[in-house]
């Protein structure tokens, strides 16, 4: 019974340190659209399998990001469920992102 108390606990920790998909760094690319209703608006990446992903970034870098919309983007970072709209959306901690076409060329 001792050692069972003892075990027991050293099993729980190491299962907790154990790998999952949270946290990981990853990329999607696609194109921007806007969603929601002024003053409630949210940015999203929109990949080539039609997967909405709303961008989770600083509000004036966001803006700065949908101003300058030159089509085809690639954003990396960390994918998380947010509720918005009163529902689970998947949201994207942007860390970087490059433009890879401009549609204004």
């Amino acid at each position: 019974m001792t050692r069972l108390l003892v075990i027991l606990p050293l099993l729980v920790v190491g299962m907790m340190n154990l790998p999952d998909d949270r946290g990981m760094v990853e990329s999607w690319e696609g194109s921007l659209q806007l969603y929601g209703n002024e003053p409630f608006t949210r940015v999203a990446l929109i990949t080539d399998d039609q997967e909405r992903w709303y961008l989770d970034m600083d509000e004036q870098e966001m803006n700065q990001l949908w101003r300058d919309n030159r089509g085809r983007i690639r954003i990396t970072g960390v994918a998380s469920k947010k509720c918005f709209q009163g529902k689970p959306r998947n949201f994207i901690t942007v860390k970087e992102y490059e433009w890879l076409t401009s549609s204004r060329d």
